[in-house]
């Protein structure tokens, strides 16, 4: 019976995110992707776009990006080592 209901909530879920994605209409503002194709080249001196974008204009966000991963990691095997048979 959980396992009924357990399948039944994941496919009602499945069903609402498919339901929310084809409804979403929203249409994004193309000025900065036209802004980071004109002006990579001269703001960062990158020859490729995309390496220029992660590198340059979103450089933060990627550091932040890896420092969290590395956390999440660093918690899940001290979690894993916490709960062994020998304690």
């Amino acid at each position: 019976m959980r396992k009924l209901l357990l399948g039944l909530f994941v496919a009602a879920l499945l069903v609402f995110v498919l339901f929310v994605h084809d409804t979403h209409t929203e249409a994004l503002d193309n000025d900065l992707h036209v802004y980071y194709r004109e002006n990579f080249y001269s703001d960062t001196g990158a020859e490729n776009a995309v390496a220029a974008i992660y590198l340059n204009y979103r450089m933060y966000d990627t550091i932040f990006e890896a420092l969290i991963l590395l956390v999440s990691i660093i918690g899940m095997i001290h979690f894993f080592r916490a709960g062994g048979p020998n304690e």
